[in-house]
């Protein structure tokens, strides 16, 4: 997909790129869209942070932007993607369009929202560098962070794997060994026991019935929750309701939505347009709604504290409000905001910590827990029959 006014300007940019093209059509606006959507591709936060660094450094230095652009070209690319990426940008900065609006034109990555509108601002007001430094930090902030959860969850996740064969190797082969045995004896078994046989009978000859419902309730699910908005929302109420894991993702976007709004407040974006951008950042469709909220009532004339406490769908914490509004009491919001962002993430990774700590010995006592009933279970008659 190229961008182009009519075929024949399509034909010289191709040509100018070096594409060698064997035919060249125009695509209609609901298809063209489509194959954009499935073109595009996300980039990580550790790749964009390397990118807005590597750009901030050449442009503090001198240099250039559309030179930058084919230095980050010449020592970046790793697939064909990249370099359609960086010849799209220097493409449309040739044309006279700005860095931010060539970030948004281009079709190879998807960028967040928040990134391209801090660029565009940046660049109006000859800061761009500075505010890519500023991006770059916290995008590898937010890298580490999601890299350290993910090391920290593998050990857990191994120990679920392990229970869920190591239960089903025992409800598909050692029980139905054992109620062989029980099967000569012609006593009456413990209602327990009859359980855990009519469970391994079933499992024995369904498992795969269960395993295509497994990846039908996932699938469903996953295209529920992406299509359905209200759905969505219910979920994510039902997940801030939950005693810690609630109380975690709560945390981490309070701190992404302080971090990001006192970003672009610093870079001269106004307050509410600052608030729409980073609200759509945000994990939780509650929140998100919530934040959405405080600027229409912010557009209105209402102070951002006073907004948050009007909205009745979920209350956040106290003190996160009460911070807020010392910042619009002394016009030090954005410092407040980044203050307030560093602490929420400092709190949260320790309330990470914690529940890591804790999930580990929860979910090896649940685990010991199902493994002692069903060995509690074949051990039952075998009693019976020594005491008889």
């Amino acid at each position: 997909m190229i961008e182009a006014a009519n075929i024949e300007e399509a034909r010289k940019k191709l040509k100018a790129q070096g594409v060698v093209f064997s035919e060249l059509s125009e695509s209609s606006g609901e298809w063209g869209n489509i194959a954009v959507l499935l073109q595009q591709r996300r980039i990580s936060n550790e790749r964009l942070s390397v990118l807005s660094r590597d750009l901030a450094v050449y442009l503090k230095a001198g240099i250039p932007l559309p030179r930058a652009l084919l230095m980050l070209k010449r020592q970046s690319v790793r697939e064909s993607r990249d370099e359609h990426f960086f010849d799209a940008l220097s493409t449309s900065i040739s044309e006279g369009k700005s860095f931010a609006q060539s970030l948004e034109t281009q079709r190879w990555f998807s960028l967040p929202q928040y990134y391209t509108g801090t660029l565009k601002i940046s660049e109006d007001r000859g800061i761009l560098a500075e505010v890519l430094s500023e991006l770059s930090v916290y995008l590898s902030v937010q890298e580490k962070i999601r890299k350290q959860i993910t090391q920290a969850l593998i050990y857990p996740g191994f120990i679920v794997i392990a229970a869920i064969f190591m239960i089903s190797f025992m409800l598909s082969v050692v029980v139905p060994k054992i109620t062989s045995v029980f099967e000569t004896t012609g006593q009456a078994l413990p209602s327990l026991t009859q359980g855990i046989i009519s469970m391994s009978t079933f499992l024995g000859a369904y498992w795969w019935l269960l395993v295509v419902l497994m990846f039908a309730m996932v699938i469903i699910f996953t295209a529920k929750i992406k299509s359905d908005y209200r759905f969505r929302k219910k979920i994510h109420k039902m997940i801030l309701l939950f005693p810690v894991v609630g109380d975690m993702i709560a945390t981490a976007d309070l701190s992404r939505f302080a971090t990001i709004s006192a970003m672009l407040m610093r870079s001269g974006i106004p307050a509410v347009q600052a608030i729409r951008l980073s609200s759509a950042t945000l994990s939780s469709e509650v929140l998100k709604e919530l934040f959405e909220f405080a600027s229409m009532r912010v557009v209105e004339g209402s102070k951002l504290s006073d907004a948050i406490k009007q909205f009745e769908g979920y209350a956040i914490d106290p003190s996160f409000i009460e911070a807020v509004s010392v910042g619009e009491e002394t016009s030090e919001l954005a410092s407040m905001l980044s203050h307030l962002g560093e602490l929420y993430q400092e709190t949260n990774k320790d309330k990470i910590a914690v529940f890591l700590s804790i999930l580990e010995p929860t979910l090896m006592l649940i685990i010991g827990g199902v493994v002692g009933v069903i060995v509690t279970a074949m051990l039952l008659p075998i009693f019976s029959l020594s005491l008889g």
